[in-house]
């Protein structure tokens, strides 16, 4: 049976920290923001924080940053303690989700703003400027332009550009991508990718959007009601969530909750409405106990007659959204006392329900996250 597992789970753990948040709270008053939290974050990595609105995710970046002092634990860069370090001593770039562009500045003024302050050589900077532009893939004459004239992802590139000219220890990008379009937000997340990969930057990128923690991030730290639920790859995060929250919060799926009917070595047989679900297990379940089931919606099959799967049920559809590559369905299982969501990718015509159709729907026992309840 999973359940929580807050240590890192990924084979590399041991390998250095650029940054260590140990043992991080942040209370306000009565309210704590932040709950115990250590995350060791890799030189050369893309972390991503992940977690919902108020889960803490932002107020860590901003101890990290040095906007904000933990109230207990510290955090360590290159293995020095800099809880009582300003920002502008900690070496860090952070793009802020409103850019935080100076609207009457230039782009090359922009971009120069963070050199002039730690006073480099002026004799280097148009050299720097050109050079970051590049990496950004502005055109070297957009310099003397107005940011206010540049489109929204141009000046989110003269964003990116003014953090990262300066060569600093620590990448931080608050939810940079959140105000773009769909299109314009899929392109960033490939520059970013790009970005990271050309220059071993280390990252550490907050955000609500679980495509783009997926898409970019090498491993995941997810936080929930200030305290860390799992930080692993990934992957790892996808396709074995530690908790009932990382496996709700990632990915499109329906949680059940049962009584564990019997077990039978690794297949156990859960009493989930007036039917059973058939699941697999690692022994860590008895008979009696109580138990919250997972489902992930591509994992459900559908067919107007029967499925062949280790759990079916008769269902009927309730609710159907085209997406163009995908379509989406909710439907009821009045065995199961239960609404599920349905993902198909690509959808065959002849596998296309229609709202009131009768179905059989199922999944294998393999394809269920099991928690304790």
């Amino acid at each position: 049976m999973a359940s929580k597992q807050i240590p890192e789970s990924d084979p590399d753990a041991e390998e250095e920290a650029v940054v260590e948040i140990d043992r991080v709270t942040k209370r306000y008053g009565s309210l704590v923001a932040v709950d115990d939290v250590s995350i060791p974050i890799r030189d050369g990595e893309f972390l991503t924080i992940l977690g919902p609105s108020g889960a803490g995710k932002t107020t860590l970046l901003h101890m990290i940053a040095g906007f904000e002092r933990p109230t207990e634990g510290e955090i360590y860069i290159d293995d020095q303690p800099v809880s009582d370090e300003p920002p502008n001593k900690r070496n860090i770039g952070l793009v802020f989700q409103s850019l935080a562009l100076f609207p009457h500045m230039s782009v090359k003024e922009n971009i120069a703003f963070p050199l002039k302050m730690r006073r480099e050589n002026p004799e280097n900077i148009d050299g720097q400027i050109e050079e970051v532009l590049e990496l950004v893939q502005l055109p070297v004459d957009y310099k003397n332009k107005p940011v206010g004239d540049l489109s929204g992802g141009q000046q989110q590139r003269v964003a990116f550009a003014r953090a990262i000219v300066y060569e600093p220890t620590l990448l931080l990008l608050d939810e940079p991508l959140s105000s773009l379009d769909k299109k314009l937000r899929e392109e960033m997340r490939s520059e970013l990718t790009r970005i990271h990969a050309e220059t071993d930057l280390t990252i550490v990128h907050v955000t609500h959007n679980q495509t783009e923690a997926l898409s970019m991030a090498d491993r995941i730290a997810v936080i929930n009601d200030g305290e860390l639920e799992q930080l692993a790859p990934a992957k790892e995060i996808y396709a074995e969530p530690a908790t009932p929250f990382v496996a709700e919060f990632i990915g499109d799926t329906t949680m059940l909750d049962g009584t564990v009917d019997r077990v039978d070595g690794q297949r156990a047989t859960v009493a989930v409405g007036n039917d059973e679900v058939a699941v697999e297990t690692d022994g860590g379940v008895a008979a009696g106990d109580g138990v919250r089931i997972a489902l992930r919606a591509e994992k459900i099959a559908l067919d107007h007659r029967s499925v062949d799967a280790d759990n079916a049920y008769d269902a009927t559809v309730e609710q159907v959204a085209f997406e163009g590559d995908q379509t989406q369905y909710a439907i009821t299982a009045p065995s199961l006392d239960a609404v599920i969501d349905v993902t198909h990718q690509d959808p065959d015509p002849e596998t296309v329900f229609d709202r009131g159709d009768a179905v059989a729907a199922g999944w294998d026992a393999a394809d269920v996250f099991v928690y304790d309840q």
